[in-house]
Formats: structure tokens, sequence, C-alpha cells
């Protein structure tokens, strides 16, 4: 059978979920190919190659950006007297399976589909029932019976060509993106993982890790395959837990078989001397540890990140004890909170002094239990369920215009007011109390925050062709240019 699989945009991680399950299905003796929104035409490719099948891989913040493409491809088909089998996977249809009516979807796959999109193939093909597939839901009223693969070492590894061929600005950088793990055992408020680890709780190992060795062939792999690999970014929510035998083997085997500097994300409460040690020894040269919030109480009470103004320190004196440069995120517009909060939130992560930081406005999204305390004290509007990204307004109700636009400057701006010197900071601050052009604020942001990252966190990544970095500073722009609700994705 052929399959089309349809992502909603293109950024320089690659899509590891989807380029995975491509694998899968060539495996299974299907074809498979990939079509990105806004990256050539999804609907000239329905006609030249028409599926059997076409797999929507979204995040809420991307939800409309597909249903808006499904729409277009349904007509391509219906046009021709064709149909296709239309499913949908990704955290939206997971956690948000009342989708499935709202596209008129034949099914959803709700997390991994690894044995279950080829089986589901398998099924079509030969006329058999689709009823009883684990983690395919065929309707709304009964949920599918979970699985959870955990021998994630039987996996194929992912299929990268077909999103090179498709985003070849980012096939001549020298960075490539792995995942050595999958689950999260923290449960933030505003991520979905505390909503999974309650869907899939008995059906088997929530945290799944590779071994170290499938993991170095992989890259190897990638390094022969793929180069110029200068720079290996590790997609993992934590990359390692806590100093253990996994974490001690990679050290050894990273340093010795790969020899390539490498970033991964990790908390401040897993940050310490030992983990940091074994990180530098491998070759990690930075680190991304959100702080979320500079209030505690914010950052605790009300996004459950629990980690203490303690916490936050030592992780970051740690790592630079160890020579690990560090990124942070932090979120503004938080449910509960005020303009000063946000304020609160830049002078901390100033005083943190972190080698490169971003800031977004915080969207609750639905199935999410900080959706479900905006929702509680009033704070959204029916109608006004977030469906864009960190570049957008705020969708709650307690801001006034005014308030939104200064708090999507603030979030703009938020990484020069980090880093310039202490006498600018009144004309920082003076620019995001003023009516400055959104988009102008954003620009300017955007292109300090890449500076910050090209030059800090990422160095080794740069494409070294003239013509390739002007495609790729391109690119970026585009990604982080304000963009209308709703719609967009982190």
């Amino acid at each position: 059978m052929r399959v089309l699989f349809v992502i909603p945009s293109a950024f320089v991680s690659e899509p590891l979920g989807v380029l995975q399950l491509m694998a899968v299905v060539r495996k299974a003796g299907h074809q498979a190919g990939l079509e990105i929104v806004g990256r050539g035409d999804p609907a000239r490719r329905v006609e030249r190659w028409p599926p059997d099948v076409i797999a929507y891989s979204a995040m809420s913040s991307s939800a409309d950006a597909i249903s808006r493409e499904d729409a277009r491809l349904r007509a391509t088909l219906r046009a021709r007297g064709r149909s296709a089998f239309r499913i949908m996977g990704g955290p939206h249809a997971t956690f948000c399976p009342g989708v499935l009516d709202e596209m008129a979807l034949d099914a959803i796959c709700q997390g991994d589909g690894d044995r279950a999109l080829p089986e589901l193939l398998g099924r079509l093909e030969s006329g058999a029932a689709l009823e009883g597939i684990a983690n395919i839901g065929l309707s709304i009223s009964g949920a599918p019976v979970r699985e959870l693969v955990e021998d994630l070492d039987a996996l194929p590894f992912p299929d990268r060509g077909d999103y090179y061929r498709a985003v070849p600005v980012y096939r001549d950088m020298g960075v490539r993106s792995f995942s050595t793990s999958r689950g999260c055992p923290y449960k933030c408020t505003y991520c979905f993982n505390h909503a999974y680890n309650r869907m899939f709780k008995d059906c088997g190992k929530l945290i799944r890790r590779r071994s170290v060795g499938n993991v170095i062939t992989e890259i190897q792999k990638v390094m022969a395959e793929h180069p110029p690999v200068r720079f290996i970014r590790f997609a993992d929510d934590t990359f390692a837990h806590r100093a253990d035998a996994w974490l001690e083997e990679f050290a050894k085997s990273y340093s010795r078989e790969v020899k390539v500097p490498f970033y991964c994300l990790m908390r401040s409460n897993t940050m310490n001397d030992d983990t940091a040690g074994l990180l530098a020894k491998a070759g990690c040269r930075s680190v991304g540890m959100s702080l979320e919030a500079g209030s505690e109480e914010v950052r605790n009470a009300i996004l459950g990140r629990n980690l203490s103004d303690r916490d936050v320190k030592r992780s970051f004196a740690a790592a630079r004890r160890h020579g690990l440069r560090t990124y942070t995120n932090t979120m503004l517009g938080v449910p509960g909170t005020t303009p000063a909060d946000d304020m609160m939130s830049l002078e901390y992560t100033r005083r943190i002094r972190p080698a490169a930081a971003t800031f977004t406005i915080c969207c609750p999204y639905p199935g999410t239990r900080i959706h479900e305390f905006a929702r509680e004290r009033g704070l959204l509007d029916d109608g006004s369920e977030p469906a864009g990204s960190y570049a957008d307004l705020s969708v709650l109700n307690c801001y006034t215009q005014r308030e939104k636009e200064q708090q999507a400057r603030t979030c703009y701006l938020g990484p020069l007011y980090c880093f310039v010197p202490a006498f600018l900071l009144p004309l920082v601050r003076l620019v995001m109390k003023s009516r400055l052009s959104l988009r102008l604020c954003n620009l300017l942001g955007s292109l300090y925050t890449q500076y910050r990252m090209a030059t800090r966190i990422a160095p080794w990544a740069l494409p070294r062709n003239p013509l390739a970095l002007v495609r790729f500073v391109r690119s970026w722009l585009g990604f982080f240019s304000p963009r209308k609700r709703p719609g967009g994705e982190r």
C-alpha cells in the first residue's frame, strides 16, 4: 500500500517519530512518502502519487493547519474519483480524540504507532475488520486497547532521506537529531506527559531506553549516509535522570566511537556534578534547562515543575563548573499571573546567566492540567481554545489587548533584556511598553536569539557554505515570524 505522511512544518529538528514510522512501513513491505505543508504542494503529490492512506501527525498547535490541508487533499482526490483512508497520530490525536469526528477521519492513533500502523495497513490490504488494533481508535465512543512498545532496539532507524530532500537547507547543516528513549516521569502541568502516563500506566514500562550500542550504531550510520555531521542534538525530554550505568557506558562509548560535540535537554533536578561530569566526558558542549518561571510559587504550584530556586542555582553552577553552556526557556502569560510576574521571570533569567535564552507565551492546550486550571478560574472564553504558538498573543481573558501586545514584545525582546549591559535595561523596558510594531520586535528578537544560539549553543551546526548559510537564516526567520491566529507551531 502507498502511505503518504503529511506533517505541518519543518525546522532544524527532524520529525523523528514520523521518520521512524516511515521506516516501519517500508520494512513491512509498503511504500511511504513524505509531504510538509508549506514545503512543496501535498495536493500535487496526491495527483502524481495517489495514496491508499494519508497519515497526518500533529501537535495541538498545528491541528488547524493540518485540517485545512486535509480539506484540500480530499477535494483533490474527489475531483479524480479517488479516496484514501485518513488517519492522524501525534499528541493532538492522542489527547484530543474528538478530532476524529471534527475532521471526519477514518481513524486516529493514540500513542505508539510502530506496531499499530503496519497492522492497520495489513488489514486494509486484506479487507479484514479494523477493530481491536492496539492504539487505533475508530470512534470516540470507546477507547482502543492500549500498548507501549518497550523494545526500542527492535525498531528500524528513522528514514531521514525524504526529510533532507524536502528541506535541503537542513541537509546542508552540520546538526543531526537523535532520540535515545521514550517517556517522561515528570508532571509539568503545561505538558501532555502526565496525561500520557495516566493513559498508559498499566501497559508496560512508561520510561523506555535504547541500548547504548544501538544509539551509537545509528549515529555512525547517519554520519556515513548523511554528512556533514558536526554537531548532534539529543531530542529526549530529559537525556539523563541520574548518573547511572547507562550514562556511564554512554560517556565511554560516545567519546571513543563518535567524538562529535552534542547538545541535550536536562532538568535542574537531574543536573549535578555527577551527571554534568559524565556529559562533559562524553563530549556534551551545551544543555537546555527550562526555567519556565522566575517565581518559585508559579514554577511549582501552577506549572508543576517541582524545582526550587536552590535546585536551579545548583544545576546551572554545576553546568558551568564542567564547561557546559546552558540554554533556557521561560514562559510568560502563565494563567494566574500578572505582567509583574513576567518581568520577575526576565530578571530571574538574567541572574541565572545562561548562554542563551528564549521566552514563550503560555498556551494552555486542552488535555493538560493547566488548561483545566485556566478553565476552572474562568480565564478562557468559550471558543478561545489555544491553537497557536508562542509567537501569538495570549488567549487568556485576564489581560487587556494592550497588555497582550506588551507581553508579546516582552517575549520577543526578552533575550535582549537578559544580555544587554545594565545601563541599557531601562531602554529595553521602554520599548517593551511602547507601541513599536510587534513584527519589528519579533525580527529583532529572532535575529539576536539566532546569534546567541549560533555562537554559544551550537556553533558547529551552521552551514559552512555561504549560500547555504543565507538559506538557513531565511528559514529561521520564517519560522519565528509572527503568525495570525490560529496556526503556527513551536
